[in-house]
């Protein structure tokens, strides 16, 4: 996944975090080419559950600030995300016993990536198309 202008907010905070996030998961795809699953699923997944807190936390609030209608629609989304984390925490848990990393690492990589398409390819993008048209207040 690769990171592009248009997929800019136009809010730097969060543009970086989304930079970020491209940067994690295309480690991650590295490691799993280069069979280094072991070493790198762990910091992966801190990362996004730290991430998310963070992230979905001052996202939220600029939507507030900024009187954004499609709140409630990215809370839900944010919901979902945190319930496929859980998730993956949960695998990550009985990695330790069974060893599947390449299988947690390709998992965690499907979630992430299904995250990036329809969550900030599309309701991300939605954010920014309302700021860009001046219509938030706030800003």
């Amino acid at each position: 996944m690769e990171w592009t202008d248009k997929l800019a907010t136009g809010i730097s905070t969060i543009d970086s975090q989304h930079k970020e996030l491209f940067k994690r998961i295309n480690n991650l795809v590295t490691a799993i080419k280069e069979h280094r699953c072991k070493t790198e699923i762990d910091g992966t997944i801190k990362f996004l559950d730290d991430y998310a807190r963070v992230h979905f936390s001052e996202e939220e609030k600029h939507m507030r600030d900024s009187n954004y209608g499609g709140l409630e629609e990215q809370r839900e989304d944010h919901k979902k995300y945190l319930a496929a984390l859980a998730d993956l925490k949960e695998q990550a848990s009985l990695t330790r016993v069974l060893g599947g990393y390449y299988d947690l690492s390709a998992t965690t990589n499907q979630v992430v990536v299904d995250w990036i398409v329809d969550h900030i390819m599309k309701l991300d993008m939605k954010y920014g198309e309302f700021l860009r048209s001046g219509k938030g207040s706030g800003k």
